[in-house]
């Protein structure tokens, strides 16, 4: 994780003192802790019969590698929102809110912060539209669990096997 050197309120340089049991980022001329707290990301597991919808990541972090159809929530925006938005802009495909269910949330190490991501799941059944790349994404297709297990080097993270597990569980059971 990238350390940080400078407070974003006015510009000294940081030391780390002890708080709560964890050593932080501290502004000596500030006077308070620079916290690093946790961005907040959805996204959707579309699930046809076996299998689950990834695209292909076009921009950083993670750029060229596969992970399922999410992004960083609005500051206003309600998880399902964003996850129903994310799903439309990388994958041209539509869904209602109501039809979405909460899977897992999964947490992930960006080069510079943590996400931390609700995943949702939905049957293709519930899906409208032409599946289609678009925005970030470079390409979008469906795997199979066997196919990601093969080419976990090729995922954002391995953590998207287990979670795309649940979710195929969770919707077949539907």
């Amino acid at each position: 994780m990238k350390e940080l050197n400078y407070c974003w309120r006015c510009g000294s340089e940081l030391v780390r003192r002890q708080d709560e049991g964890r050593r932080r980022y501290y502004c000596n001329t500030c006077e308070e802790f620079v916290y690093r707290n946790s961005v907040p990301v959805a996204g959707v597991f579309v699930i046809k019969r076996d299998k689950i919808l990834l695209i292909k990541r076009g921009g950083e972090p993670n750029k060229g590698k596969w992970s399922y159809p999410a992004g960083y929530l609005e500051y206003d925006e309600r998880p399902e929102t964003g996850a129903v938005r994310e799903l439309k802009e990388e994958t041209n495909l539509d869904v209602e809110e109501s039809k979405l269910e909460l899977i897992t949330t999964i947490q992930l190490e960006h080069p510079d912060k943590y996400v931390v991501g609700n995943a949702y799941a939905v049957s293709s059944e519930n899906v409208k539209g032409d599946l289609n790349a678009s925005d970030d994404a470079l390409d979008a297709r469906f795997w199979s669990i066997k196919e990601m297990k093969d080419n976990s080097g090729k995922l954002e993270s391995k953590k998207i096997i287990e979670a795309a597990q649940k979710a195929i569980s969770i919707i077949e059971d539907d």
